[in-house]
């Protein structure tokens, strides 16, 4: 049915000789870290420390254990009224809507996020500027557009825009 190849076709990404195989993958000489040939050190490295994981602040603190563990129980609850009526009274209250917005998850992640944001931008080589005039008030043209071309109120936009629907000048 398929393609069938003889024996005789020898290719060299499928060697078929062992020996030769194992030529083909040479390994690294292992670095001693404790040499004194490595010529670089931790403390040459900017930022070297260990890197800031999300998990410190989204998972380890009381609070926040408190809050997933809130949600899970809210729409565990939640999914129970397919099955439990009487947990439907409860779900359709003020209340719940209020509880649906605190134990919403995307909005948790985002709260608790802000602590490694701020921890990761103080780690990380960032820093902020007031940006300068001309990048807060662009020159624009008449209309209030960047292009002077695609302005209507702009001479410089040329007949362009004094064109008639119909196609008539």
């Amino acid at each position: 049915m398929g393609l069938e190849f003889p024996a005789s076709i020898s290719d060299r990404r499928f060697p078929l000789d062992l020996n030769h195989a194992k030529s083909m993958f040479v390994m690294a000489p292992i670095i001693n870290p404790d040499s004194a040939s490595n010529e670089k050190c931790e403390a040459d490295v900017p930022n070297s420390a260990a890197r800031l994981k999300a998990a410190t602040w989204l998972w380890h603190p009381w609070y926040a254990k408190s809050w997933w563990a809130g949600i899970a129980l809210y729409w565990t609850g939640m999914a129970a009224t397919f099955a439990l009526p009487a947990l439907d009274a409860f779900y359709a209250s003020t209340f719940a809507g209020l509880l649906n917005i605190l134990f919403f998850p995307p909005l948790t992640l985002m709260i608790l996020g802000l602590g490694f944001a701020r921890a990761w931008f103080a780690w990380s080589d960032w820093e902020f500027v007031e940006p300068t005039h001309e990048q807060m008030f662009p020159k624009r043209s008449v209309g209030g557009m960047r292009d002077p071309a695609s302005d209507p109120l702009d001479p410089r936009s040329g007949a362009l825009h004094w064109r008639r629907v119909d196609g008539s000048q």
